[in-house]
């Protein structure tokens, strides 16, 4: 899950490892670390930023003048 830290603080993704995830960081954490902080308002979920549809890529034909 994609969150944005409100504060800082330390956090074990896996049982084993901790890491420290500072605030205004957007980060991508299991689900389950998330929630944590989610709940203890230390964090937000990140905003993503909708683009919209990609532009189709069409090409051009070109007319090419013809002498007379």
């Amino acid at each position: 899950m994609k969150i944005k830290m409100l504060k800082t603080r330390q956090g074990s993704p896996d049982g084993i490892s901790v890491f420290t995830y500072c605030a205004e960081d957007i980060v991508e954490i299991p689900e389950e670390l998330a929630k944590v902080f989610l709940r203890k308002r230390w964090a937000k979920k990140a905003e993503s930023k909708n683009m919209g549809k990609a532009p189709e890529n069409k090409r051009v034909k070109v007319r090419q003048k013809t002498a007379k």
